[in-house]
Parts: structure tokens; sequence; C-alpha cells
């Protein structure tokens, strides 16, 4: 059966993109021959991108890139890099992570590819690039959109251009340059929650030759779920606040998903000649916020952890010591006091609440978790960018950069006024990157390449503090890291003939991987059921689980880049490529037990193959664009996060195949009148499973829905005066997905249709506008994330925002 699914999808990948070509032909031929192009319509705008370190045309790219400009992000009142994909088919990003708590994660997936964890230990599987800076932790990476030029979202593997772990693509930001003119943008936002926006930028030109820039942006929102006490929890004993842990749980807030952040950019911009200039950029981003919602949804009572602590908290010590479980019940850890006996004397019952399904409040907006509730974050970096003409049409480009952060996170995952499961952690990491491209053009200016060599490296610690079932099992995990990888490469493309081009690409890249993991169990929860402790690896430190020592490891990788493009037409290109890519390997470092041998449980890297087939077209005199793409990917050494118990181990668990198809189109209907449509088809698969795999055959991929669409427009009425109301309405749709690997029954995100509007007031010369804007309008509440802990046996969830309105004012000098 599976092998005539894949026969049936290699005869159908080609034969719809023969469709699609026919039909763009079609559409060149009616324009060629002038029939009933769109009469009096303006040109779309035209983007250009530096996909290919060289800015060109988006619609010159052999590469399935979507791009939004500075006009599109503000018009979409769009406040963070995950916030595009609701309008780009077959691309997911949300901000947090399951059992994170963090707001501050990027969890990115193109075309089935990416990453929903953000240890240290592990890679992203998306790339992100600021003006051509990588940031190399998904955590910290939610970029703010203050002042940007526009978004540049890669599909498919760019191992070649942009290196490691872009295997499911690469998101560029390319923020604004400093002008040559003064200028002032202000903007404040007030909304739901008690919504208090501000955004402001400013171009300070110091001479011909100096420019400058300062923005800044400013957010505050209320959390929309209320925690509230559980009824008559006051009564019970509760331990929060008693254990070895990042921030000890206490509750920051009586409310989580509140927004709480600043931003802040300077850029200079110098120019001594023609041939040379040099770009000084430096950022800021300071978080202090309440967790991301977290809302239990179920219990699982028979859970083993579960089990005994509610026997613990049950049964006297005689009782309990009769059967074998006085010491699993007995003095806990950090918090020195024992489940079994307390207050024995006027409460047989140790006046403890159990861990059952009654903390469900069947309602995202109201939880009775009492413990975990912050993120908070502190990131800064700096940038120096030289970019140098050369004679005979070459260039040399030179980006180095250093970049810091600090958060620590957490939150209760379990929903009840006691610790159930509640997770906490500290991260800081440094990193440095030089890079070095020379450009030219050769041949009588038919052939374009660049090529380069690329430097990184980073160190930095996490610290894991999750607490389970009262105490039971209590983590201190402190890890160190440090990274370093060099790289060289090459990417040409040459034009055979006026309508033929072909394109190569090659990246060596090598990498040098240093760890050392000190995990603890601070209750010897193992050895007091029965787990031998000679199996420990320290025997003067029996709380000590992960093996002791520092580890390495070192990856080596070439991937190349092949492809081939034909102009049907001056605006109508086809192209066709084969690429590759890779996601680096590492260790796991969450385990609440030895390892047998007391060996570092290690992953390999990932590999993927990406076959695409593509047209690229406009048409009506420029008022019409659509881009359509097929493509085929072998997947291999499938990285994937599941619970073993207590502990979320990455593993490679799989190997997959994964095919689709998207298209996106753009419209100017009239003088006044934009429509933008996208669709997006995936079918992934997991073709063969590793032994011991905790997955099955039919699961579905991480933060891959099976379909996506989006469509939305814009409608400018005129005023007499010059000044304009604008319309804006946009939906969006994605088809069932699965947010764990191992698609648990309630964590899975249903199908859902979203949709947001917009109605703006422009001055007539267009010093100021107002907006009014509605997102959510339906008020679907869907699930971001998810989590279950087997062991505890609690399923949790992180739901969407509910609507909500915004008011903004602009100004403009």
């Amino acid at each position: 059966m599976e092998l005539k699914q894949i026969n049936r999808t290699q005869v159908l990948v080609p034969s719809m993109l023969a469709s699609m070509i026919s039909i763009s032909t079609g559409v060149y031929a009616q324009q060629s021959a002038e029939t009933n192009p769109p009469p009096d319509v303006s040109e779309l705008e035209t983007i250009s991108v530096t996909a290919q370190k060289r800015v060109e045309n988006v619609q010159e790219v052999p590469i399935t890139i979507s791009a939004i400009s500075a006009n599109g992000i503000r018009d979409n009142d769009i406040g963070n890099i995950t916030e595009v994909s609701a309008y780009i088919p077959n691309v997911e990003m949300d901000a947090t992570s399951p059992f994170a708590g963090s707001s501050s994660v990027l969890s990115a997936f193109i075309r089935g590819i990416g990453q929903n964890d953000f240890a240290f230990n592990l890679e992203p599987g998306v790339g992100l690039y600021i003006d051509g800076v990588y940031y190399a932790r998904t955590l910290g990476a939610v970029a703010d959109t203050l002042n940007l030029e526009r978004i540049e979202v890669l599909k498919g593997p760019q191992g070649t251009l942009f290196g490691r772990n872009s295997i499911g693509g690469a998101l560029s930001i390319v923020t604004s340059n400093p002008s040559e003119t003064f200028g002032f943008k202000a903007e404040a936002t007030t909304g739901s929650f008690n919504r208090q926006d501000v955004r402001i930028s400013a171009d300070l030109p110091l001479s011909d030759d100096l420019l400058t820039q300062v923005s800044f942006s400013s957010k505050r929102r209320d959390g929309y779920q209320q925690r509230v006490r559980f009824p008559g929890s006051e009564n019970f004993v509760n331990d929060i606040g008693k254990f070895n842990t990042v921030k000890n749980q206490t509750s920051n807030g009586d409310k989580a998903g509140q927004e709480n952040s600043i931003n802040g950019r300077f850029k200079a911009l110098y120019t001594p000649s023609d041939d040379v200039s040099i770009t000084f950029s430096a950022d800021f981003t300071e978080t202090d916020e309440t967790a991301a919602p977290s809302s239990l949804v179920a219990v699982n009572t028979e859970a083993s952890l579960a089990s005994l602590y509610n026997t613990c908290i049950s049964l006297d010590v005689a009782t309990l010591d009769s059967i074998g479980l006085a010491a699993a019940c007995g003095a806990r850890g950090t918090v020195g006091t024992s489940f079994a006996g307390a207050n024995a004397d006027d409460n047989p019952n140790n006046n403890r609440l159990p861990i059952d399904d009654r903390y469900i409040t069947g309602d995202p907006d109201l939880s009775y978790a009492a413990g975990s509730n912050f993120s908070e974050l502190s990131a800064w970096g700096s940038s120096l960018t030289v970019d140098w003409e050369l004679e005979n049409d070459m260039a040399i480009k030179s980006i180095s950069a250093y970049r810091e952060l600090e958060s620590s996170f957490g939150v209760d995952n379990s929903g009840g006024p006691f610790i159930m499961v509640d997770t906490s952690f500290f991260m800081e990491q440094e990193q440095f990157s030089q890079e070095l491209q020379l450009t030219g053009t050769s041949l009588e200016e038919r052939l374009d390449w660049v090529t380069g060599l690329y430097y990184f490296t980073e160190e930095g610690s996490l610290l894991d503090t999750p607490i389970f079932a009262g105490g039971l099992v209590q983590v201190y995990g402190p890890n160190d890291l440090k990274n370093d990888a060099i790289a060289a490469f090459a990417h040409m493309n040459y034009k055979i003939s006026s309508k033929w081009g072909a394109t190569f690409g090659i990246r060596y890249t090598k990498e040098d991987k240093e760890f050392e993991g000190q995990q603890k169990e601070l209750n010897m929860f193992g050895i007091k059921v029965g787990f031998p402790s000679a199996l420990y690896p320290d025997q003067s430190d029996l709380t000590r689980v992960y093996p002791v020592g520092k580890n390495t490891l070192s990856f080596s990788d070439t991937s190349i880049h092949l492809g081939a493009q034909y102009h049907i037409a001056d605006d109508v290109m086809t192209y066709a490529s084969y690429s590759q890519g890779f996601k680096s390997g590492g260790w796991t470092s969450r385990l609440t037990l030895p390892e047998p041998n007391n060996t570092p449980p290690t992953f390999e890297p990932e590999e993927a193959d990406s076959y695409e087939l593509g047209i690229k077209s406009r048409f009506w005199g420029g008022s019409a664009q659509v881009n359509a793409a097929l493509f085929y990917t072998t997947y291999e050494n499938i990285q994937v996060t599941v619970n073993r118990g207590l502990s979320p181990f990455f593993e490679n668990a799989a190997e997959g195949e994964i095919s689709g198809a998207e298209v996106e189109g753009q419209f100017l209907l009239s003088e006044n009148l934009y429509l933008n449509t996208s669709a997006g088809y995936i079918d992934a698969k997991y073709t063969d499973l590793k032994e011991g795999a905790l997955l099955d055959l039919d699961d579905k991929f991480v933060n891959t829905p099976e379909y996506s669409a989006s469509a939305g427009f814009r409608y400018h009425i005129p005023q007499n005066a010059g000044s304009e109301w604008v319309l804006l309405g946009d939906w969006a749709y994605r088809s069932e997905t699965a947010n764990i690997s191992e698609n648990t029954p309630g964590t899975n995100q249903p199908a859902y249709h979203m949709f947001n509007a917009s109605v703006k007031y422009l001055s007539a010369d267009g010093d100021w506008e107002v907006a009014l804007r509605g997102e959510n309008l339906t008020d679907k509440r869907v699930i971001v994330t998810g989590f279950q802990n087997i062991d505890v046996g609690t399923t949790q969830v992180v739901y969407n925002a509910p609507r909500m309105w915004s008011l903004s004012l602009g100004l403009r000098y």
C-alpha cells in the first residue's frame, strides 16, 4: 500500500506542475495578445530580496520565497515574526514550546521540518537571520517587527547559502536603513486587556556620509487567563516555594498570558567613499511577563507517580511500611518533610489534596494553578557590516556580530493548587560570528557568483529545575555547552541564454561540540524505589544521574544545490531544483535515572534531500502575480522529542517523506482594491521507525497541517480632501495539526478558520493615521501547543488568545 502511495505522488507532482505551467503560459499568452487586461491598474509592489547574497527582484530568484514588505507588516499589524505564518502556506510558527511557559521561544516549521523545543543542546530546524546575523537559539528568537524593511521566508533546505540548521528553510529579516533626510514616526496603541503599545523611530542624518537611526518599542498587555484559588485549598498542606528551583515556584501575578517587553535598536550608516559603506547596529530586548497560559485538560490517576502520590497521602506510616512504600513516601530532598505520617495525629489522610481531574476547569481562561508563572528575557547584540565595491564587478562584504541572552522562565503545567508538574529553567548564552563574502559578475555578465567563509562560536548554560508529584521527583540539572563551526561556500547563477539559466551551490561545514551534563534528582527517588545505587555515576553524590565528565562530538557535512530555470516570458519563470540540508546532532540532557553503562544518550544529525518544481509569474501589466511550487523531500534521522516517563527525550526516531504543493497570488483588481490568496498542501509521513521509537507510522508530523490557506483584501475609499479610508480583512485556515510527536489525544490543534479585520483613516498629507482592528473576530479558541507527562498522568495545553480589539494612532514627520 505504501509503495502505491509513493508512486501516485511521484506521478501526481509532475502532472500538477504541468497543469500550473500551462495555466500561467495561457495567461501570459492572453496578456501578450492584449486580450482584456484589467484597465487603469497600477503595478504591484516590487520586493527586492537578498536570498542569494545579492539584491534581486524576488520574482527573479529561482527559490520559493514569500516576502512581506514594510507596508504588509504595518497593514496586518504584525507584531512579531511568528505572526507572518498566518499569511504563508506550509509555514507554521508559534511563540512558545511544550512545557516551557516562555513566550519568547520560536517554534518554526517550514514544509514539515523545524524544532519546537528550546533546550540549549538542541538546534533549530529553520534558521533565523537578522541583517545577515544568525540567531543560534530558538529562545529569544521571537523577533519584534520594529522598523523592518521586509521579512523573507525561504522554503526548503538552505544548506548552501545559509548552512547548518536551516534544513527546513530560513527566515531572513532585514531592518530599515537610516534615511538621508530627517524623519520621525510614532505610533501608540490601546486595546483589549489594557493593551498599551508605543513605537518610535527617528532618522537622524549627522552629515552627508554619516546617517543614524534610533528605534524603540514598548508592549504592555494584561494576561487573559485568570488564576483563581481552588475552593478550600487553603485548608490543605502545600509545599510551593520549598524546592530548589530557578525562582522557587513563586507565582508572578494572578494572570497568565501577559505581554510586557521593550525593544530598541540603533543603526548607523557611514559611507567614507563611493565604494565603501560601513553599517553598525546595536539592539536590545527586555521581557518581564507572566508565563504562557497553561490549561489542564486530562488526568490519568493510574499513572505511576500519580498513583504513588495518592497512596502516600492516603495511608499512615505503618501501612506504607507494610507494603514497602515508607521510603518512597518519606522525607523529600530539599523539602525535608515526609508525605507519610505528616500531621498524622490529627489527620490520618495527611491533609493533602490528591492528583485527579477536579482541577480541570474546562475554560481556557481559568486555571487553579498556583505554581511558577514567569517569563523573563534580557538579550542584546551588535554587528558591524562592511561593504566594499572592488574593480572588475566584484565586492567584499564582512559581517561581524556578537550577541548575549539571559532568560528565566517557568510554568505550572498541572493547573492545580499544589505542585503536580512544575517546570522552570534558566538559560544564558553568548555567541560570535564572522562571515566574509566575495561576490562578482563574470563571463560578460553571464555568471553571477558568491563565495565565502563563515565562523561561529557560542557557549552558555541551561539549568532545568522541574518538580513532579509534590516533590517525589525533584530535578536539578545544570548543563554547560560550547559549540564551534566553520564553513566555506560558493553559489553561482549562470545565464546559458536569454531564457535558460543554471544554478550551482556547495557548502562544507565542520562543527565541534562540547557538553557537560550535571543533572541531579534531589529526592533520590530511583534509589528509594529499588534502582541499584551502584549504577549511579557518582558514588560520592547519589543525587547525580548524568554521567560524569565532559563530552565531545564532531560533525561535518557537504551540502549542494543544483537548479535550472527557464523564462517562458519576461515575467514568467519556471525552475527546478535539488537541494540538501542538515541539522546538527547532540546529546539528550534530561535524565531522571542513570543511563545504561553511564553513557550519555546522543542523537545524530538530520538530513534532507529536496526536489522542487516551481513557477513565478506576473501578468496583466504587473497588476497580478501568481507563484506556485511542488516539492518532494526525503527526510532522514528525524529528531523528535518523546516523553519517556518523566523525561522529554530527544532522539532519532524515524525516516520520512514529505511531498506537497503551494500557490500564492496577489492581485490589484482596481486602483483601490488589492487581494492576496494562498493555499498549501503537505503529505508528511514516516516511512520507517527506529527500534524503540515511541511513534506510530501513521502519526502526524509536529506543526504540519495537511492543508493551509489564507486570503486578504485591502480596499481604499478616497475622500474629497485627499484623505482616505482603508478597509482590511483577512482569513486563515489550518487543518488538524499535531502539537507533540506522539499525537497524544487532546493535544492536537483542531481544524480552524480565523478572521481579522481593520479600518484605517489616512490624512491627506500622510502625516497621521488612525486604525481600529479586531483580531480573532469569531473568538475561536484553538490549542497552540501541548504536553503529556506519562508518569504523573497530566496533559496540559496552551490556547490562543481570545477575541481582541485595538485602536492605534500613528504620526509621521
